[in-house]
């Protein structure tokens, strides 16, 4: 399955995996962190979000594991160093990736 991919490409720090997961024009909307005072991730395409990820991986050691997983949508933890982050996210797919994704706390 595609989230679990995207996952498992999180953690070996794989923007470019990543990225290759979703559409040219795919549009990224990551408020997970908000339970933290982190203002959401936004953006759209496909190159935006390599550079958003390679970003936060110069920041953070991150990590992720599943938690539940349904056909376009997960439950799962981020680990951003000693912060862990529980977030849902729910993916809108296209041609078999990724187009809209959408992450919000659980």
């Amino acid at each position: 399955m595609i989230l679990e991919d995207y996952i498992a490409r999180m953690n070996k720090s794989d923007f470019e995996g990543i990225g290759n997961l979703f559409t040219e024009g795919c549009r990224f909307n990551d408020g997970g962190a908000r339970t933290i005072g982190v203002d959401d991730l936004v953006v759209n395409g496909r190159e935006a979000l390599k550079k958003a990820f390679q970003g936060v991986w110069e920041v953070y050691k991150v990590r992720a594991e599943i938690v539940k997983l349904n056909a376009h949508s997960m439950e799962y933890d981020v680990f951003l160093g000693d912060v862990k982050l529980e977030c849902i996210g729910c993916a809108t797919l296209k041609d078999g990736l990724i187009d809209e994704y959408i992450v919000r706390p659980r």
